[in-house]
């Protein structure tokens, strides 16, 4: 069985699914791992966390957030709307799934007496932001959970479910919550979630059918629709095959053969993007070169980085618990995951914000395929970080599809920056730390 390391510490799930790594946070509990830095501005003076405040359920909310995070620097319109379409009854438990840094949670927490409200992210960056934002509104019947399987839960446990993906989630992600939500409703329960009509409102609105019950927009406001499914009490609910949302890759990078394991949810899980490709295939390592590869999802970078720095050692870094969950499998498959290195695993995914998981250890190679909507709030820490976190004469290598600013800001930190390849349509940059 494969073992996870969130932020300094490892975990052993006792199941498919990575409850292990999912521990539940209250207003009063400690934060998951290493905290993050809420104040932040680089040295290029780029804001990188943001406080703002909105008025929800007739109160003044106070919500803080980062950059890379679902609305980051206001709650969303169409998180508005969903908030003011449920009204819990007393004593009601309430999902909410994907909760960001908790702006729904947060506000339904105390809209009837007794509530419980689960708040539930795949995200260590979001479950962070959303335990804080809870402890600073007195959110006291809320609490947060790092998962995504749901497994933690038993069946007919909610009354009300909460989902307001952000508008870039794959549909085939939102079908898998949709269906991992089934079963840990009760019969008549409620499940709310608000859609773009042009980004698949339509296609959750059937789905919502097919699997809880009955369903109806019940507010329409700016292009966005809010639906409310209920499940049937008389209808058993229809099965579901979570399996079908597991994907295979197979493919050949730097001459040798790959298959990796992966699942919606994950970047690029049907296929090698060209991105990533063309890092791998530009990268210099050297068998004894130490690695990380952050944001490695499935973890095709660092695997083939492993092969590569043969008796190095590579830790693959990633916020997201499902991403970690299959870099692990797929270490495994590919039988990395028995030697040491120094007293360390040799090769290794961990689940942390950039390189808080590995805190005063050093690198000869810092690599990353960030996402490429990530903006400079994500980008320009990234750059900084890994310059701490490097050698010297070690390399950073990002690839990018729009990378005039962080050129200059790597140029800025490092003193140096060049291209080492453009296919035209993406990028590496690469930058060397020379003293």
């Amino acid at each position: 069985m494969p073992r996870f390391k969130q932020a300094g510490h490892h975990f052993s799930p006792a199941g498919p699914g990575p409850d292990a790594l999912a521990p539940s946070l209250t207003g009063s509990a400690a934060d998951v791992g290493t905290d993050l830095t809420l104040g932040g501005l680089t040295h290029d003076m780029v804001k990188t966390s943001y406080e703002f405040s909105s008025k929800l359920k007739r109160r003044e909310r106070t919500f803080r957030a980062a950059g890379g995070l679902f609305s980051k620097d206001k709650v969303a319109k169409s998180t508005g709307l969903l908030i003011d379409q449920i009204n819990p009854s007393a004593g009601d438990r309430i999902l909410d799934y994907g909760c960001g840094y908790g702006a729904v949670g947060v506000a339904l927490a105390d809209a009837a007496p007794d509530l419980d409200v689960q708040m539930v992210d795949s995200d260590i960056r979001a479950v962070r932001f959303a335990q804080k934002n809870v402890k600073a509104n007195g959110a006291g019947g809320a609490h947060v959970v790092l998962d995504h399987t749901l497994d933690r839960f038993r069946n007919g446990h909610f009354n009300l479910v909460a989902l307001n993906p952000p508008v870039d989630e794959g549909t085939e992600t939102i079908f898998e919550m949709i269906e991992r939500a089934q079963a840990k409703m009760r019969h008549g329960g409620q499940f709310f979630l608000v859609a773009k009509a042009s980004r698949g409102a339509r296609s959750y609105m059937k789905k919502l059918g097919e699997i809880i019950g009955p369903t109806k927009v019940v507010r329409r406001s700016g292009g966005y629709w809010v639906m409310r499914a209920e499940r049937s009490p008389i209808r058993p609910p229809e099965a579901v095959d979570l399996e079908r949302y597991e994907h295979t890759v197979e493919s050949v990078l730097r001459g040798r053969k790959y298959r990796f394991q992966t699942r919606a949810g994950i970047f690029s899980r049907k296929d090698i993007d060209e991105g990533t490709r063309l890092l791998i295939e530009t990268i210099e390592v050297r068998p004894r070169h130490s690695i990380i590869d952050v944001g490695c999802g499935y973890g095709p970078i660092g695997i083939v980085a492993a092969h590569l720095a043969s008796v190095g050692r590579v830790v693959m870094v990633d916020c997201n618990a499902r991403a970690v969950e299959y870099a692990s499998q797929n270490i495994q498959s590919h039988h990395l995951n028995h030697a040491r290195k120094n007293g360390k695993p040799r090769v290794e995914a961990v689940l942390g914000d950039r390189f808080d998981a590995v805190p005063g250890e050093r690198f000869d190679r810092v690599l990353s395929n960030p996402p490429f909507h990530s903006g400079n709030d994500v980008l320009f820490p990234l750059v900084d970080e890994a310059y701490g976190h490097l050698r010297v004469h070690g390399r950073l290598y990002l690839v990018l599809m729009r990378y005039a600013g962080v050129r200059r800001h790597m140029h800025k930190v490092f003193g140096n920056v060049s291209v080492a390849a453009d296919d035209g349509k993406y990028v590496v940059l690469m930058s060397e730390r020379t003293f």
